[in-house]
């Protein structure tokens, strides 16, 4: 049995929102996991989805190629995307690629 790279888990909702946790490795082969779970969250017509990252362990252009595509997706469905806990590697990662223009950073 193999243990999966990555990991996504509702740890709260509410009328207006939702909170997720992404743990474990964000690249080239747990994005295509992940993502369309991602967008179909996004779909459900919240008005923010905080997306806590604190568990990554390891994020590479294609995992925040994904981040971005999901936060114009969440545009696209009038829900507001929200990134907290960046771990300092995946926000520098963010700040190299220029993501971090479109990306929005929360404290929780």
């Amino acid at each position: 049995m193999t243990t999966p790279l990555i990991d996504l888990k509702t740890v709260a909702r509410s009328d207006g929102g939702l909170r997720l946790a992404l743990a474990g490795e964000l690249d080239f082969h747990t994005a295509g996991q992940v993502g369309p779970s991602l967008r179909e969250f996004a779909s459900h017509g919240y008005r923010s989805i905080v997306l806590d990252l604190c568990g990554l362990s390891f994020c590479d252009s294609a995992g925040i190629g994904l981040l971005t595509r999901l936060d114009r997706h969440c545009r696209t469905a009038g829900t507001r995307l929200l990134l907290c806990d960046v771990p300092p590697l995946v926000v520098k990662s963010i700040r190299v690629l220029a993501a971090d223009r479109d990306l929005t950073f929360v404290v929780s």
